[in-house]
């Protein structure tokens, strides 16, 4: 008996981005400073049910460019949250949004107005993977992330304990070149394991740490794609490689 497998439509937000939550997790200071803001923000509305900030897509916010940006959106569902924030004690902020588009802006949004010693993003939970719906069903992504995020088998990448995975790779080798052949090999190895579908990654707002971010993200959300699109076996590591291989070649023009 043969079996017709359906073909499931990828769930994706308003805004037109494939759905992928993630959840950014900032270090307070200053809390009052940090509600001060918010309570300015026309694009910022409090619901006390929730004891959420909700950041919509209207006025300061409207400027954002999406595949569907705000003269798309049906004025019948806006405003469209964006995302939203809420306190977890005075010192903890979590930021959750439905993409990682969403997350980029919101951290360049708040970046502007926002001062990182108040409030300053260290750690980041992201889901790895899409999301799809059969046909004939109407998609409902999930409204909460707990299920994603607060959970015990969460993977979690420390610098310091890579660093320590580093050292302990040099120190099998004498010379500095034996080093750096065996460090660049270790991260190759590392590059071909596919990536965890939930992580917890450390970020940094500094200097070039947007640009870096931006770029991880923008590999994690390749690689997701290329799962959802049947190449199960795609790692960052043929990424790199393809990356590699549309370099163009100047030998002739030496």
């Amino acid at each position: 008996m043969s079996t017709i497998q359906t073909q499931e439509n990828l769930i994706t937000n308003i805004t037109g981005e494939p759905y992928q939550p993630a959840r950014l997790y900032y270090q307070v200071s200053n809390k009052k400073t940090v509600l001060g803001v918010f309570q300015k923000l026309k694009c910022m509305e409090y619901h006390p049910s929730s004891d959420r900030w909700y950041w919509l897509y209207i006025e300061e916010a409207k400027k954002i460019r999406f595949e569907q940006s705000y003269n798309k959106i049906p004025k019948d569902v806006q405003p469209v949250p964006l995302g939203y924030f809420s306190f977890i004690d005075d010192e903890i902020m979590i930021l959750e949004v439905r993409s990682f588009q969403r997350l980029i802006e919101a951290i360049k949004f708040f970046q502007t107005r926002l001062n990182w010693r108040a409030a300053e993003p260290l750690r980041l939970r992201l889901v790895n993977k899409f999301f799809g719906s059969l046909p004939n069903e109407t998609p409902k992504p999930p409204t909460s992330f707990a299920e994603f995020f607060d959970r015990d088998d969460i993977i979690i990448h420390s610098p310091e304990a890579l660093e320590q995975e580093l050292m302990a790779v040099e120190s099998q080798y004498e010379t500095r070149e034996e080093k750096e052949a065996a460090i660049t090999a270790y991260m190759q190895e590392k590059s071909k394991e596919p990536l965890p579908e939930i992580e917890e990654i450390a970020i940094s707002i500094h200097e070039e740490g947007m640009m870096i971010l931006e770029m991880a993200l923008r590999m994690k959300h390749i690689e997701a794609w290329e799962h959802w699109n049947g190449n199960k076996d795609f790692t960052q590591y043929d990424l790199v490689q393809n990356m590699i291989a549309s370099l163009p070649d100047n030998s002739d023009q030496e």
